[in-house]
Parts: structure tokens; sequence; C-alpha cells
């Protein structure tokens, strides 16, 4: 990927062709042609196709295909049962195993990423919860001790307290009202 804003996304198919000893290529998006049409072609030159590269080295033959198609996510179940088959497979050359094998272990890869990624979220998801959780769990306990306070309140005592709080606060306001009459006038009067 070169470009992520000019995909468009699709199947890409880059057809060879070989006339008088040159090689050529068209690319198609979904089976319709596109404007790379009988490009000539040199190995391990990138072709340049909606934000994408690919490079392509060797000598294609008349009618190679190439294609490039967007990922789609296989199951743990797929991808295990594809290696099996294909361990069983009989009648194999040394390299079209290999081949599998590679293929195998890239699919087993591929979900493995599937597995941890949605573990990821399923992690962040669990964090959010554990969040709200606990802020409920504070705010529970914070009502319950209003509740507590508010129900559980002492009558004898808050009368007398708030009896001494006022006594306090009458005293401080005869107190600024005898200060507000001082001046130096009415002590040599």
């Amino acid at each position: 990927m070169t470009n992520p804003q000019a995909l468009i996304g699709g199947t890409y198919t880059v057809t060879f062709s070989v006339n008088a000893g040159a090689t050529a290529y068209t690319v198609l998006r979904n089976g319709n042609p596109t404007a790379q049409s009988n490009v000539a072609f040199s190995p391990g030159q990138a072709i340049q196709i909606d934000g994408m590269s690919a490079t392509i080295s060797g000598s294609p033959a008349n009618g190679d295909v190439f294609e490039m198609a967007p990922s789609t996510p296989i199951s743990v179940f797929d991808a295990v049962d594809q290696a099996i088959a294909d361990l069983n497979t009989t009648n194999r050359s040394g390299t079209q195993n290999a081949q599998a094998a590679s293929t195998n272990l890239a699919s087993i890869d591929s979900v493995m990423g599937q597995l941890q990624s949605a573990r990821s979220q399923v992690g962040a998801t669990l964090n959010r919860a554990d969040g709200v959780t606990d802020r409920l769990s504070a705010l529970k306990l914070a009502s319950q001790t209003e509740r507590s306070n508010a129900e559980s309140l002492d009558m004898t005592q808050a009368i007398s307290d708030f009896g001494n709080q006022q006594t306090g606060y009458d005293a401080a306001l005869k107190t600024y009202s005898l200060v507000q009459k001082l001046s130096l006038f009415n002590y040599l009067g």
C-alpha cells in the first residue's frame, strides 16, 4: 500500500501477454478494464494500482495471471482444517508441500492476529466496565454515608450545637456593631 487515501477496493487482476518477445500487462478491477492496458512489463519494476504497488519478478508467460484481492478473515477451524488437508494430500512434490506449509503457517499467523485483536478489544471493554463499576461503587458509598449522617442525627446534640453556633454568631454581630460606633470623635466627646 503506497497511498491509503487512493484505495478504491475490489479485486485486481494483472494479465500478461507476450507478442514477438515483448511482454505487456493489463490491469482489470473487478473484471473491468482500467487505464493500464497493454503496458510494457519489465521484471522487478513496480506496478502501481490505485494506491497499491506490486512487484513481479521473473518472465511471465503469455496468459499468466496474478490476482490481488482484499483479505478476508478466516476462522481458526478453517485454517487448521486446511493445514490438515494439505498434510494428508498424497503424491505431492517437496516444493508443493513446502508451499502448502508456508501458506498454512501464514493463515494460522493471520488467525492468531485476529484473535489477538479480538482479545484486545474485549480487554478494553472489560476495563471500561471495571471503571464504571468503580465509579458506581464510590457514588453508592457516598450516598450511603450521607443517608447515614442524616438518619443517625442526635437531635439533642444537634440542637445544642446549633445553639452554641447561634450564640457565637450573635456575639460576633454585637462586637462588630460596637466597633463600628467607635471613632476618635466619640472617644473625645
